[in-house]
């Protein structure tokens, strides 16, 4: 190999590998501020406050019934649960009516024709708020289970600080390779991009919340227009977030696995789909950043390895390649260790795997800017980047005009 080559990648080499010492350190601060954010038990009780909890689903057979257990078994008495299933093709309605019809809190709405123009999952939560009675409401996915004093403990914080908004950070529920391999890799990205710091200041520049688990007063809700005024965002609690801030809302996001747990999509399709879900709406409308997280987060991940792999094959490998692959693994590792400690599996030895789920998450992203015409969730397909708004035919609408 060239020695003008080999000094290039060395450089380059040094510059990645100053990115992650940055990282590290970037990560290290956010992680010493999150004592300031965890969520205290109940000191009152607050049972003249009627909670209606709104439970959107669509095709979730297998985890309905054991989340609407969990709501119908809260500390919290004073509570309404509104189940809104999405038009679903499998047995979520009648398995989630088995639990309903055994409680007399619960009401079940079968829902109706998605409108142009609306995501499934916001035009369910629309309809559930319709049919609420609570001064608080509290939306949950349908893949989430609630510690018994979930409600009791997030409402008996809200109030006491005087935040009209709290959200959890979920405990992700991880079974497969793909889901262990991903998932703590993105929640490191996400607590990254959106430091609490940050969100919980009113001033902040971040905004974000957690849609497995949005507790929000019925006046902040239709202050900033609800679930309609994100019809059309697949990622709606991130610009649900946006709004709380821009009209002034006092909110907080907590950190406590105990209170919530959120099943997280397994096996590579499901796992693939929610990354393009995700990258879908942020970047929609901003390409050029969008290109740059990808080619930082390409350079980080997976840069070192190839530079390595190239210079071994030219019988050029040096101490210096080795030890920026090997950095590159063991930073991602170190980054990740905290969000696999936030799972129920906790499978620490999947962090040496996380340059790959990194690799992943940005092909994902990349995928997206480069043709994500369409996306298809939950058995339906939108068109995402079209300029104006048509009629949508059997199974696809059109968003985000």
């Amino acid at each position: 190999m060239p020695d003008l080559l080999l000094w290039i990648l060395a450089s380059l080499e040094l510059v990645i590998g100053l990115g992650w010492v940055f990282l590290l350190f970037y990560n290290a601060r956010e992680l010493s501020s999150y004592p300031n954010f965890v969520l205290e038990g109940p000191t009152t009780r607050n049972e003249e406050e009627v909670v209606t909890v709104i439970v959107p689903t669509r095709n979730e057979e297998a985890t309905i019934a054991r989340c609407l257990t969990s709501i119908a078994g809260q500390t919290h008495r004073n509570l309404e649960f509104v189940v809104v299933d999405d038009m679903s093709t499998d047995r979520t309605a009648e398995k989630a009516a088995s639990v309903v019809e055994g409680d007399g809190r619960g009401r079940m709405v079968h829902g109706e024709e998605l409108p142009e123009g609306w995501v499934g999952k916001n035009w369910a939560c629309h309809q559930g708020f319709r049919m609420s009675r609570g001064e608080w409401l509290l939306f949950v996915d349908s893949d989430s289970i609630l510690a018994r004093d979930a409600v009791e403990r997030t409402l008996s914080h809200a109030k006491r600080t005087g935040k009209d908004v709290l959200s959890v950070f979920p405990r992700g529920e991880l079974r497969g390779f793909w889901a262990k391999m991903v998932w703590p890799v993105l929640a490191s990205v996400i607590r990254l991009l959106y430091p609490l710091r940050s969100v919980n200041d009113s001033k902040g520049g971040r905004a974000v919340l957690f849609g497995a688990f949005i507790l929000i007063k019925r006046g902040a809700y239709e202050r900033i227009g609800g679930h309609e005024a994100v019809r059309g965002d697949f990622v709606e609690d991130k610009q649900m977030a946006n709004n709380l801030k821009a009209k002034g809302v006092p909110f907080e996001v907590l950190l406590d696995g105990a209170v919530l747990t959120a099943g997280l999509a397994s096996g590579l399709t499901a796992v693939w789909s929610s990354i393009k879900r995700i990258a879908s709406n942020p970047l929609r409308e901003r390409k050029l950043t969008g290109f740059g997280f990808v080619l930082a987060g390409l350079a980080l991940f997976v840069f070192p390895l190839l530079t390595l792999g190239v210079s071994a094959i030219s019988g050029t490998a040096t101490t210096f390649f080795i030890v920026a692959a090997a950095i590159s693994v063991l930073s991602p590792a170190a980054i990740v260790a905290y969000d696999v400690r936030n799972t129920t599996s906790r499978s620490y030895g999947f962090t040496l795997l996380a340059f790959a789920g990194g690799t992943m998450i940005m092909l994902g992203v990349l995928r997206q800017l480069l043709g994500g015409a369409s996306f298809t969730w939950r058995g339906r397909t939108y068109l995402t980047h079209t300029r104006k708004p048509t009629g949508f035919s059997r199974g696809m609408n059109r968003v985000g005009a």
